[in-house]
């Protein structure tokens, strides 16, 4: 009796903390989406970040498009360290940037592959990685998103 009263206190407990908003060990990556005027601002204001694009592997051809933007290779060892999903909608088309960095502070583990799946209700877009990289232990990303009225995103990171 006592042993299943101390796994319901701990299963209230962490319910508490998932609904407190409490950080999952994978979620060790911050993200955010927002809406932009002019996408080129951001490579104006920062012409010394070299832009590498992220592979688009699969997009759907549907009202809702699904891109698949992938960069780097799972390796034997790698897990995954990091995993993120949000998504937003607006009444009118709007030009979309998520910014994705991982880790959210501190070290992170070696990035061996990363793939953001977004769905969008265009099919214009774009993926870069502008910090980090493969091979290094903490990695930006940004995705564009042009003349949207929808977007979500699942960012999954792999990592040694």
């Amino acid at each position: 009796m006592a042993k299943a009263l101390v796994t319901l206190i701990l299963s209230f407990f962490a319910l508490l903390a998932i609904s407190e908003g409490a950080t999952s060990p994978l979620n060790q990556a911050d993200a955010l989406i927002q809406v932009v005027d002019d996408i080129n601002v951001f490579r104006a204001a920062n012409p010394d970040i070299k832009l590498i694009p992220l592979e688009v592997g699969s997009q759907t051809k549907n009202a809702r498009q699904q891109i698949t933007y992938a960069i780097g290779n799972r390796q034997s060892g790698d897990r995954l360290v990091s995993v993120n999903q949000d998504s937003a909608s607006w009444p009118t088309l709007q030009d979309v940037k998520l910014t994705l960095s991982y880790p959210v502070s501190g070290v992170g583990a070696v990035v061996t592959y990363v793939e953001i799946v977004v769905q969008q209700s265009s099919n214009i877009g774009r993926g870069y990685v502008v910090a980090g990289g493969i091979g290094q232990r903490f990695i930006q990303v940004i995705i564009e998103a042009n003349a949207t009225s929808y977007f979500s995103y699942s960012a999954q990171i792999f990592g040694k």
